[in-house]
């Protein structure tokens, strides 16, 4: 357990910080006031007291709501309804003052009137939030909270959940415009209300995505539950120690049915089962011929990039054998979700193993039951884990179930452990903007930078393999385009105890080549630039070797791919440039494999300029 604790030192999940949405406020307010007051005489004499009460107004209304905590988190309506009223009551006169004659002569001010405009808008924003918003999502939730979707048996019950689709979708409505509001507003001159501006506008972005992400979740959950009829859905099951482009090898395909809100999830099968049928283009072959074709059996489907075309070829994987059943879309799950499964549903004992916990899960699955396990049974752990937190989640689903699979739904599709197609597509489009169905960059206005790794030499290593990215932005261009310098290391952490004791099965090294050195990681590396943007400038160095990525394309897609070793205590960094498109409206992102944790390794630096759209 030593080594668990210090893996999970430096790999769990960091804590969410709580985030507040009022100093904002405030912070634009005293801007304003250092700027402006002094200057004005007793005109600013009298602005700086008014503005001195607003900051008292917003401030109590803070207080008012801390007992809410995180307000991009806040779904209790309990603590909702104990601090609105005073919240009301402040907002209110924040909005008052500001919008007074004083502050209307003030706001006509050249130049600097615009950060007047601005804060005015800002306190508009604030009121509309605690007088129509929060009200109406608190109802909203009271409904929901008051009803009772489980048995206790695996049925849900979806009337409270058509009860509310309509008033939260005009609640979430109300977010958005008031998130457009503050987005329209114009950017403030002075750089201590510009930050405040900024930052005001990334936590409201929290909420807004939050309740979009809510909102979307109820629409489509009575579909997804069966309720116009039985549907069948897939679960693929795969390992990030030896990964694949946006996941791991596949070891197993599984399926669940949803019938009117009885959820049931059936066996799992293992991936020889489904052996040798094959499904791969020519470009996806041509690009991994080396060292270690890739069979493109049903283990490679994740070396894909695009996660709708792999869910189609899983289809037709399970069409074709003895399970061959009609399929309304596929799952793909890993370890990581289902530790974070395990941590809402409960602990697992799993029979003659561990106790699996929403802290070790994840370590067990990826590396433990390698050590521990014979290879005949791994599979067997596995599913028996993944089927019984899967059961336990609609088994009790109660509202907090709900909220809590919303919460963890964004991270885990952003971090690559979660993915979800629909093949209905009205539907469909609703998973893609929960980020469930991710390809390669596909966004102009925001963008993205893709690198993708694939293990070449059989073995589960990558769970070693330690990365960490910087991503700093380096220019604004005239054309509206952003530039930013990417920094990829990949550290090979394989301890001498395993490297000694441990299979090839584990460690590699089974006599392939080139890839088939023991303790070696060898990766076949994907770069992929964002949509209409471009990669540039590439440079590697340390102790492993590497490659100069070359310009090639799989599936009409151009990209560049490079052939990484790391071997036992070596690094290898990866630096080049992305420019993104000049329709870029937000900061480049980096996605990236999935590893076997929650921290992505990945640090922003977007201070030398910002974009200004």
């Amino acid at each position: 357990m030593a080594k668990m604790n210090n893996h999970g030192a430096n790999h769990a999940a960091s804590e969410v910080k709580q985030r507040r949405v009022w100093p904002w406020v405030l912070l634009g307010i005293f801007a304003v006031l250092l700027a402006l007051g002094v200057a004005l005489g007793m005109v600013g004499y009298r602005f700086y007291r008014q503005a001195m009460e607003v900051k008292t107004h917003e401030t109590a209304a803070f207080e008012s709501v801390k007992k809410a905590k995180d307000i991009t988190k806040t779904l209790d309506s309990t603590s909702l309804d104990e601090a609105l009223p005073s919240m009301k009551e402040h907002t209110a006169k924040a909005r008052e003052i500001t919008h007074g004659d004083l502050w209307n002569i003030m706001a006509k001010l050249p130049k600097y009137g615009d950060d007047i405009r601005t804060v005015q808008g800002m306190t508009e924003v604030m009121d509309d939030l605690a007088t129509k918003t929060l009200p109406s999502l608190s109802g909203s939730l009271n409904t929901l909270m008051s009803s009772k979707l489980s048995d206790g048996e695996g049925q849900v019950n979806m009337q409270p959940i058509y009860d509310i689709q309509k008033t939260f979708d005009n609640t979430n409505t109300q977010i958005q415009q008031e998130y457009e509001k503050l987005k329209d507003l114009t950017t403030p001159h002075i750089n201590k209300v510009k930050q405040a501006y900024e930052q005001g506008l990334e936590q409201f972005s929290g909420l807004a995505e939050k309740l979009n992400q809510n909102n979307k979740l109820l629409q489509i959950l009575p579909q997804f539950m069966g309720n116009d009829g039985q549907r069948t859905y897939l679960i693929m099951a795969n390992t990030t120690s030896e990964t694949r482009s946006i996941g791991g090898l596949i070891g197993s395909l599984g399926s669940m049915t949803t019938d009117n809100g009885k959820v049931q999830v059936g066996d799992f099968h293992p991936n020889t089962e489904f052996l040798p049928t094959t499904i791969g283009t020519d470009s996806e072959h041509a690009v991994f011929d080396e060292p270690l074709a890739f069979s493109f059996d049903i283990r490679d489907q994740s070396a894909i990039v695009d996660y709708e075309t792999v869910a189609k070829n899983l289809t037709s994987f399970w069409q074709g054998s003895k399970y061959s059943s009609n399929v309304d879309g596929v799952m793909a799950i890993d370890p990581v979700f289902i530790q974070e499964l395990v941590k809402m549903t409960g602990d697992v004992q799993v029979p003659n193993g561990p106790l699996l916990t929403g802290d070790n899960t994840a370590e067990f699955l990826l590396n433990g039951i390698y050590k521990d396990v014979y290879i005949a049974n791994q599979d067997w752990y596995f599913e028996y884990v993944a089927s019984h937190v899967m059961n336990a989640l609609f088994e009790n689903l109660d509202v907090k179930k709900l909220m809590q699979l919303s919460d963890i739904t964004t991270p885990m599709a952003e971090g690559r452990h979660l993915y979800f197609t629909s093949f209905h597509e009205d539907e469909n489009q609703s998973f893609k903007d929960m980020g469930l169905s991710k390809g390669a960059p596909s966004s102009e206005e925001n963008p993205e930078v893709g690198v993708y790794l694939n293990q070449q030499n059989a073995s589960k290593l990558d769970w070693y393999l330690h990365r960490n990215t910087t991503v700093t932005r380096t220019s604004c261009n005239e054309d509206g385009s952003q530039t930013y310098h990417v920094s990829f290391t990949m550290q090979n952490d394989l301890p001498d105890e395993d490297y000694a004791n441990l299979s090839w099965y584990v460690v590699g090294g089974n006599g392939q080549a080139a890839a088939g050195v023991r303790g070696q990681a060898t990766e076949k590396m994907l770069f992929y630039a964002p949509a209409g943007g471009s990669i540039a400038n590439f440079q590697v160095s340390g102790s492993g070797k590497g490659s100069v990525p070359q310009a090639t394309t799989m599936d009409g897609r151009d990209m560049y791919s490079a052939l990484a070793y790391i071997g036992k205590g070596q690094n290898l960094t990866y630096e080049f440039d992305v420019t993104t498109s000049p329709k870029a409206t937000t900061d480049l992102k980096f996605d990236q494999t999935p590893m076997g944790w929650t921290d992505l390794g990945v640090t922003y630096d977007t201070k030398s300029c910002s974009i200004d759209k």
